[in-house]
């Protein structure tokens, strides 16, 4: 619930304060995204970990809605994460963020860093610890997740002038083409990469890496929730 609210907060700061008071970038970047998509996300795993019985008082297509958007977090919230760590060493953006370019002891690039570690690391605790698998039927929602961004990122572009990132960016010309090639194939990669992280943990614990069974997803000490059983 802590993250649920922590996103309603991060929402109401960025878009109310410092894009409508101070003309800043508001929801501009793919990690402005990612964190709230990670909110919305515990949020629902909060739900149903709070009411004292979930199968009975959560309807099921909130469950299904939770189980698509934990994978959709995983996949653009390790794709997100390599591009920070890729621009800190490879693109700066230090004169940008704080108008002097003063690498690597820019405080906005170290903040971001540290915004996407804590991510992976409440991702990393639901991994360990919690029970919601990671389906391959679920990779095109990663995939229309990143496509519904670069729509959104173009929009800025022709209202603003100005493109987030250079992979989306069409004044670079045909160049800005392999770019979202790559980043589509990208969170294919990560989706691939976090279904395999959780198929090796629900293969050791005996359940269908799929969801599909009499499978459950315990989220507190004592309770839990049918999570897909005969959605397969």
């Amino acid at each position: 619930m802590f993250w649920l609210l922590f996103g309603v907060f991060f929402v109401g700061y960025h878009l109310c304060y410092e894009n409508i008071l101070h003309h800043t970038d508001g929801m501009e970047y793919l990690s402005d995204w990612t964190i709230v998509l990670l909110c919305f996300v515990m949020g629902l795993l909060s739900w149903h970990s709070l009411v004292k019985d979930p199968e009975g008082s959560v309807p099921g297509w909130v469950t299904e809605l939770a189980v698509i958007t934990y994978g959709v977090a995983w996949s653009s919230n390790i794709m997100a994460t390599v591009g920070a760590w890729y621009s800190f060493f490879f693109y700066p953006i230090c004169e940008t963020l704080e108008g002097v370019n003063n690498w690597p002891w820019c405080y906005l690039e170290w903040y971001r860093l540290t915004e996407h570690g804590l991510n992976m690391l409440v991702l990393l605790g639901d991994w360990r610890w919690g029970c919601v698998p990671v389906r391959r039927r679920d990779l095109g929602w990663s995939v229309l997740f990143l496509e519904v961004y670069a729509l959104w990122a173009w929009f800025l572009m022709f209202e603003t002038g100005r493109c987030p990132y250079d992979m989306f960016d069409f004044a670079t010309g045909w160049g800005e083409l392999p770019w979202l090639i790559a980043a589509l194939g990208g969170i294919a990669i990560c989706h691939a990469l976090a279904r395999w992280a959780h198929v090796r943990r629900d293969d050791a614990a005996g359940r269908d890496p799929e969801g599909v069974g009499g499978g459950t997803l315990p989220t507190r000490a004592g309770g839990g929730y049918k999570s897909l059983e005969g959605s397969g």
